[in-house]
């Protein structure tokens, strides 16, 4: 027990030791809400936008594709008294490939979106963390954080650099144009 409180105090002492130059010069933090300024900057807005375009297309394709399968349905379930057992049995072999196909291009669909909102919030976090890193330098940041709630717990609104890196970031554009269809 001594050992550990004797390496707490180690511990302790050489923080304070090694803080005391950063104190003598100033510290200057910041905070940036990450999420949003994703959301809130032109790129974000434009890649909100061609997310929602190509969702709405995998949303239309499957509404046909279930389409069919219902249909597929009402038949099998009005006739299949009227056929023969083979057109039965064909019928319900259309409708269980139907159906599958149907589960695979709803999970395809999924993926594929899932991909795409990753790869388009990746790069424009990048991005955005590079404009951080400049505003960081040449503001003379000790330290910038973070800020959603889940890392800034308080934060006066003087050192939420939020708004600021998104104005530059919107002046500065975006090289994830080719991207965004």
């Amino acid at each position: 027990m001594r050992r550990i409180a004797s390496g707490v105090l180690l511990s302790v002492l050489s923080l304070v030791w090694l803080s005391v130059p950063v104190a003598a010069q100033g510290v200057k933090i910041g905070y940036v809400d990450l999420q949003l300024a994703l959301t809130e900057s032109s790129a974000g807005k434009k890649a909100q936008q061609a997310f929602s375009a190509e969702m709405n297309r995998m949303e239309t394709q499957l509404q046909e594709r279930k389409k069919k399968v219902e249909t597929l349905k009402d038949d099998l379930e009005k006739k299949a008294q009227l056929l023969r057992s083979e057109e039965r049995t064909e019928l319900a072999r259309q409708y269980r490939v139907e159906i599958r196909e149907f589960q695979r291009l709803h999970e395809d669909s999924k993926k594929e979106l899932e991909i795409r909102d990753r790869e388009l919030t990746g790069r424009i976090l990048v991005e955005l963390r590079h404009i951080i890193h400049d505003m960081g330098q040449q503001g003379d940041f000790t330290l910038i954080l973070e800020g959603n709630n889940t890392v800034v717990l308080y934060g006066a609104q003087t050192i939420d650099l939020t708004q600021a890196v998104i104005a530059a970031y919107n002046k500065r554009g975006t090289k994830i144009a080719q991207l965004i269809r």
